[in-house]
């Protein structure tokens, strides 16, 4: 085969991945992008609680966990139009990014939601990363036709402690976000405060 066809199919190949796993908008992973990477982490973590004995020489030992939502972002979508929204959307996962190392896994999970996975990060970790995240967001305004946008984010934080896998995982950071919504938004909560 020629090397100019090979290095064709590969740069294809590289497009379609990207389309599978990356969100068009934040160029954040998507919901299977994320679960296809975290998975190798999580394994390793899971493993090294499970075989604590066996397992001395883990690199991965814990996996953090946090859900953020964009609060009131309907009102945003209404009053400045689904283009501000947009620009609200990528604020967000620009702030994240910059906050995450690159090891960490960030994902625009759907809509307004979004999900970071915290390699090696305890519930507290994800707590102090997720409400640092909070407060830089708090902090942001953004220039929009004239307007200011200010806008605020909610979250859940937990980790692998005492979770089977990722859908014990996923339900407890998802719980603990409920409730930041339901106690005023603006906040992050532990899943260990429920």
């Amino acid at each position: 085969m020629p090397r100019d066809l090979i290095k064709k199919l590969e740069k294809e190949i590289k497009r379609l991945k990207d389309l599978a796993y990356k969100d068009e908008l934040t160029h954040l992973l998507n919901r299977r992008g994320f679960q296809e990477v975290s998975s190798r982490f999580l394994k390793e973590a899971i493993a090294s609680k499970k075989y604590k004995d066996k397992r001395k020489s883990v690199i991965v030992e814990n996996f953090g966990l946090v859900i953020f939502d964009i609060d009131n972002f309907k009102k945003i979508n209404d009053r400045f139009g689904h283009n501000a929204g947009d620009e609200v959307i990528k604020k967000l996962a620009e702030t994240i990014l910059k906050r995450v190392r690159a090891i960490d896994v960030a994902a625009r999970w759907g809509g307004e939601e979004f999900i970071v996975g915290l390699v090696g990060a305890s519930e507290d970790d994800s707590y102090v990363i997720a409400d640092d995240i909070r407060e830089k967001i708090e902090n942001t305004k953004i220039n929009w036709r004239r307007k200011k946008i200010h806008f605020t984010v909610s979250g859940g934080a937990t980790d692998l402690n005492k979770k089977r896998d990722f859908a014990d995982l996923l339900n407890a950071a998802d719980k603990a976000l409920y409730k930041a919504k339901r106690s005023g938004k603006n906040r992050i909560i532990r899943a260990s405060e429920l």
